[in-house]
This record gives C-alpha cells, structure tokens and sequence, in this order.
C-alpha cells in the first residue's frame, strides 16, 4: 500500500474547498467513538499491557505475547525508511526538522531559587526513560501523527 500524502497551496482558489475534504472524515466521530475511547483507556487503566495487547489483536489484527513484541526492530525501519517514495520523504523530513525546531523553542528547563526563610522552590523537569505512542491506522493513518508526537518527546530527552 502506497501512502499519499495531500499537499495543499493556501494562495490556491480551491484551499479551503479541499482542506474541508480532508477533514471531513473527523465528522464520524460521535458518541459511539467516545464511548469506546473509554472503555478502551478504563481497561488499559485497569489491566495495563494485558488490555493493551488484547486492543492490539482486536484492531490491528497483531498476535503478540509481550508488549515487547509490538516494538519494531530497528532494521525494519531503515528497509521502510528506504522504500518511501523520495519526494514524500523529502516532504516528511522537511516536516520533521520544522517541528524538531519548534519543539526546541518549547524546551522547559529546571530552576530553582531558595527564599528569604531557606525555603527551596523551584521545578524539576525530567524526561522519562520510555515513552509509547499509538500511531492511528485507517482513515487516520497521518504520517504527522507521528511526527508530531515522537519528535517532542526526542527534543525533551
């Protein structure tokens, strides 16, 4: 399956005719979305990777037995890294280093100052070890879903 990826000119008379197509499809998302949205969040919630490698399996069709199993080898990253046709990669690096700089510009870092009593306040900011992402598949299947969530999460460590 190739991916294409729209590219629309905002001095163009059609804009925003065809930015309303493409995002038209977020007129589906009603109660019945909502609800299972939470039943899925209550269940990852209360039975953590079990839940989450059972919603693996129900949408995404994925037999795993450890989430440890869901993340992808680095090789099979490079090879779908090399296969993108070259003008979508070139649009999703350009993509990529405009968010990577943005995301830098939202950079927070830790301070501290002690009070007049000896009183120490401040703010610790600290990345965590590991962050998951779920990329949504189907309709939504938006390569900046990605970018957009994995790239921060670099920048901030």
């Amino acid at each position: 399956m190739k991916l294409e990826i729209s590219r629309l000119n905002s001095e163009s008379d059609d804009f925003w005719g065809e930015l309303e197509k493409l995002l038209a499809w977020e007129a589906v998302a009603d109660e019945a979305v909502i609800s299972v949205t939470r039943e899925i969040l209550q269940a990852v919630r209360t039975d953590g990777d079990r839940a989450l490698l059972e919603y693996s399996r129900r949408f995404d069709a994925i037999e795993a037995d450890s989430v440890a199993e869901l993340e992808l080898a680095p090789a099979r990253l490079e090879q779908a890294f090399r296969t993108i046709d070259v003008g979508d990669r070139e649009a999703l690096q350009q993509a990529a280093a405009r968010i990577r700089a943005y995301a830098e510009r939202q950079k927070l870092e830790s301070w501290e100052y002690t009070e007049s009593d000896g009183t120490l306040l401040g703010q610790q900011i600290t990345a965590l070890d590991r962050a998951g992402l779920y990329v949504p598949g189907g309709k939504a299947a938006y390569p900046s879903s990605v970018l957009m969530n994995a790239i921060p999460a670099k920048v901030a460590g």
